[in-house]
Parts: structure tokens; sequence; C-alpha cells
């Protein structure tokens, strides 16, 4: 009990140390990041669980939070998933792994945005001060390859190298929309490391990521950084406080989140399953301007070597229609 304790207060300090100095000061670090769409969710799970799923990570998504929860899964694993995000923006998603045995796993990612259609418009001498340049539609997506391994029975590690690529559509530079024509693209290469480690007391985990490390790219004047992010994580089964063997599971998790791009937040999730098949979902986000409140369920079949899940998640927003995910995880 004494060992519990310790591993509390320290995720205790670690996210004070994260969430007092800038709130305090009343400061609030906003638009300092491109590339905003890689803080969108993905997957439906975790994002159900408010975005706590840093020590959760245990399946193909985790590539998308912390790569060494790969290191967790049993053989083959092939997740896809669909997130409706607000302002009909679609992002669509998918990673496939690899059990190399004592090589460890291997992973392949993808993840595209539809933004829609926009119509096109730039500043001109006319009395209505603009003219139309027709439709057009930006275009963002990124593809990785990652690698995780399990050091030993309470050790993973993980790291994910991703190629990503933005085209915001092309503008005449000059006044008055005269001038030579400048297109907002870049492209350039990202990488995720993460850690996972279990105590030893029951299954309590402690978990770490860094998210989205980059050089720095321009646009045009300004450089942009991609919205690095730092969590620590930590979750554990509190049905194991009191039964050994149980067909129920309650895992508790919260992540200390440090972006680079906000002030610190604190994210909290709760999931419910039974006999490993059927699973309920809940979470907390902290100082976000539009998100709080998560919701979600999840099923599972097992057969054999094969198992299927599907996911679903609903996060609401304050001045949005609520998002809701879907994902399929299989295992092969």
């Amino acid at each position: 009990m004494k060992k519990i304790k310790n591993y509390i207060f320290l995720l205790v300090l670690i996210a004070l140390i994260f969430v007092i100095p800038l709130q305090a000061a009343g400061l609030k670090k906003i638009a300092q990041s491109g590339m905003q769409w890689l803080s969108i969710p993905v997957g439906a799970r975790a994002a159900a669980l408010g975005g706590a799923y840093t020590a959760v990570a245990n399946d193909a998504s985790s590539i998308f939070w912390n790569p060494a929860g790969v290191a967790l899964t049993k053989g083959g694993n092939f997740f896809l998933t669909q997130t409706k995000w607000i302002a009909d923006i679609n992002v669509n998603a998918g990673a496939i792994s690899y059990d190399a045995g004592q090589y460890g796993f291997f992973t392949v990612s993808f993840a595209a945005v539809d933004w829609g259609v926009f119509h096109g418009t730039r500043r001109s001498d006319l009395s209505a001060g603009f003219e139309e340049t027709g439709e057009f539609s930006p275009t963002d997506w990124g593809a990785g390859v990652g690698y995780a391994r399990r050091v030993s029975d309470r050790f993973a590690l993980g790291g994910h190298l991703k190629y990503l690529h933005e085209n915001l559509g092309s503008n005449l530079e000059g006044t008055m929309g005269a001038g030579t024509e400048y297109t907002a693209k870049m492209s350039l290469l990202a990488f995720d490391f993460g850690t996972i480690y279990y105590t030893g007391f029951k299954d309590l985990r402690l978990a770490m990521s860094l998210q989205n490390f980059s050089q720095e790219k321009k646009y045009r004047v300004d450089h942009f950084p991609l919205p690095l992010t730092f969590k620590f994580g930590m979750a554990m089964d509190m049905t194991s406080l009191w039964a050994t063997e149980s067909p129920h599971s309650l895992t508790l998790s919260v992540d200390a989140i440090h972006p680079r791009d906000y002030t610190e937040r604190l994210n909290f999730g709760l999931e419910y399953g039974f006999k490993n098949m059927v699973f309920l979902r809940g979470g907390y986000k902290t100082n976000y301007d539009e998100e709080d409140f998560t919701l979600g369920a999840g099923v599972k079949y097992e057969t054999g070597d094969l198992a299927l899940g599907l996911d679903y998640s609903y996060v609401q927003f304050k001045n949005f229609d609520a998002v809701q995910m879907f994902a399929v995880n299989f295992q092969f």
C-alpha cells in the first residue's frame, strides 16, 4: 500500500507541475502551431475515455496515442476509424500491426482529412471588394511506420515516424490580388515516442508519450511548429483491489497533458467491462474551450486467435453539434 501511495503522489505532483504555473499566471497559449488536424482524436475507444488513453493503449490504435501500446497486442491487428468532427470535417484513419516475435512489433498507419468544399475569393478592385476564384478543397494526410517492443514483462516502448502533407490552396501575392501565385503547402517528417511501465502493484501502469516532434516549417513569412504534445498517464483496473479474478473490470485512467499551443490539461476516463466482451465508457476533459463530457460503448467477440471489436463514442461540445466516432478492431 505504501508503494501505491508513492505512485499516486508522483502522478499528482507531475500534474500540478503541469497545470499550476501557467494557469496561475493567467496565460493562455493559442495559435502557436500549424497542422491542427493532428490534434483531432483518432479512435472511438480513446475518445470515449476523454482522451485519457496514454496508459490504456493496447491495440493498433495506440500508434496514434502512445506507440508503446502496440507492444501489448497479440498477433496481427487491424484498426480502422472514422471521426465526424465539427463543421462537417471528417477524419479517416487506420493502422495495421504485425507481431514479429523476438524482433518486436511493426506498424503501418495512415490518416486523411476531408475538409469539404470551399468557395474561394480574393481581394479585388471591383465594387464588391472581392472576386470569386472557384471551389477548392484543402488537403491534409499523413502516413507512418512504427516500431514497438516489450523489453520486459513490465516495460514497453515504441516510436512512430510519419510523413505529413498539407495543401491549403493557392492565392495571388500583391496588392488587390495582383502578383504571383502562391500555394500554401508543406510536407515534413514528424516523430512520436512513448513508454508504458507496469509498476508491479496489481495492474497499475504509468505511461508517457511525446507526439508531433518535428522541425518548424515556413508558411510565406512565419515559421510554424506542429502541435507538439507531452502526456503523462496512469491507469489501473480498480476491481483488482478487491478481487483477483472477476468477470468485471473497471479501469480508471488519468492523463496530464502539456500541449505546445494551449495551457495544461487533465483528462479522466472510466471503462467498465464485462467478460472482456461488453464495454461502457465515459470521460471528462478539463481546460477545453468547447469539450468536456464524453461517452461511448464497445463490443468484442473472440474465437480462437481471432477477435473483432466495434467501438462508438459521443463527444459533447458546448457551441457545436456533438461529434460521433466509429472504429473497428480486428485481431488475427
